[in-house]
């Protein structure tokens, strides 16, 4: 059912729920990605269906991935055996807003003999891709900007010739995509590459995921080190693959139920998950909720009341304005640092969040890296009509706030388009507004 312009919401009653949240998005696109350079069938499960991974579904199928959906949703992939090949003409590939299509099938296909446009959003124009194209142009790349330097739209190719590997230097960069769609690219080298991080990299965990996935389907790529990454070309191979829950988007309901003195269970996604997200329970659990979690569960168990903190979010930057939301409820002041990189999102999410938190009674400092939230000592604002900047997790984050009217709701499409039907069951909608 379409979601109306803005959307009216209560906090819950007390509630005991389990809770599945969709496949992970950077999982889901990084395992069609590889699926479509494996040398033969993959079976993919568990898969995400939103914007991002239909954007990278769009874009493998006009380079002639045969991308097949089972009526259990299960995705069959038949991948290129390599490097990809565009059918002519040249066609331009729309990566709409998901920074994972972008990045990460940018750098393949920058790695691959094809001749492409790869273009996206307004908003994906803005967003960094500069220190990721200089890399492969440095490779070997043949990159042509259609507008600004250093941004989307970009013609890539023709392309004859692998990138050549050897090292690649970079300062810390805007995004860990970047470093992962270089890894990737990497696999696709005339020969090993070496990348020197120079001061690290931001969400260092997405890194990990990278590499994790890339292992799977048989590629070869490590850390030497902390700052070092080496990857040696590789023949991905066909494999049979699971996605987990998005641990992103289960923190939004195990955030509920530690704001609301609730329970929420989540199968399927704990501390052996490849994603960094999932150590958000941490955070939780130093709020005051009651956690408990397995390899492969988490639950969280509210209390009625969260603390404030100091949180360095260095290594989960997506969680901020979970943490964000729950600060204005908060005992004390909260501090977040660590997030500098939240300023290239699908919105500056400090900026949004700062202005949002301000609306709905809360003081608060824009540091550069991080937000100083000091919580309305009468609990938030009631009503507020909150922004969501067309970002997802503006959406979500701040639908845990309860009495607050979101406006834009339907941008939660891009990861988790039943979003509000999990918050309908638990009482939460109202109606629209």
């Amino acid at each position: 059912m379409p979601l109306p312009p803005a959307l009216r919401l209560r906090p819950p009653g007390p509630f005991d729920a389990e809770i599945r949240p969709p496949g992970s998005k950077s999982l889901s696109n990084r395992a069609l990605l590889l699926a479509a350079l494996a040398d033969g069938r993959s079976t993919l499960k568990g898969m995400l269906d939103a914007e991002d991974t239909q954007h990278m579904r769009a874009c493998l199928g006009a380079l002639d991935v045969d991308v097949h959906e089972g009526s259990d949703g299960v995705l069959e992939v038949h991948g290129h055996a390599g490097r990809f090949r565009s059918p002519p003409p040249v066609p331009t590939l729309d990566v709409g807003t998901a920074g994972t299509v972008a990045r990460l099938l940018g750098a393949a296909l920058a790695a691959s003999p094809v001749h492409v446009v790869l273009d996206g959003s307004a908003r994906m124009r803005e967003r960094p891709m500069a220190q990721l194209l200089g890399a492969l142009a440095q490779q070997g790349a043949q990159l042509r900007f259609r507008g600004e330097p250093g941004l989307l739209p970009v013609e890539i190719g023709p392309n004859d010739e692998p990138l050549r590997g050897g090292e690649i230097r970079l300062e810390r960069p805007a995004s860990s995509q970047i470093v992962s769609g270089l890894v990737i690219a990497a696999g696709l080298a005339k020969t090993p590459t070496r990348i020197v991080l120079e001061r690290g990299t931001p969400a260092k965990p997405y890194v990990d995921m990278t590499l994790a996935v890339m292992e799977a389907f048989g590629g070869r790529a490590s850390w030497e080190g902390d700052d070092v990454l080496v990857i040696e070309p590789s023949r991905f191979c066909p494999i049979d693959y699971v996605v987990e829950p998005d641990a992103s988007a289960a923190s939004y309901p195990l955030g509920l139920a530690s704001l609301y003195g609730g329970r929420c269970r989540v199968p399927a996604l704990g501390r052996a998950s490849l994603q960094g997200d999932v150590r958000f329970a941490d955070v939780l659990e130093r709020m005051g909720a009651r956690v408990s979690q397995g390899s492969h569960e988490t639950t969280v168990e509210g209390t009625g009341t969260v603390e404030g903190g100091d949180f360095d979010l260095t290594d989960m930057p997506d969680m901020t304005l979970t943490l964000a939301a729950l600060a204005l409820r908060a005992r004390g002041s909260t501090r977040i640092r660590g997030v500098e990189i939240l300023r290239h999102h699908e919105s500056d999410r400090l900026a949004a969040a700062a202005a949002e938190l301000r609306k709905l009674g809360a003081t608060v400092v824009e540091q550069p890296d991080g937000l100083d939230i000091e919580p309305p000592a009468d609990g938030p604002r009631l009503g507020v009509e909150v922004d969501t900047y067309r970002d997802h997790r503006m959406a979500m984050a701040f639908s845990l706030v309860g009495d607050v009217v979101v406006r834009d709701p339907a941008c939660v499409g891009k990861t988790w388009p039943e979003y509000f039907s999990v918050l309908r069951k638990l009482g939460m909608v109202v109606g629209s507004a």
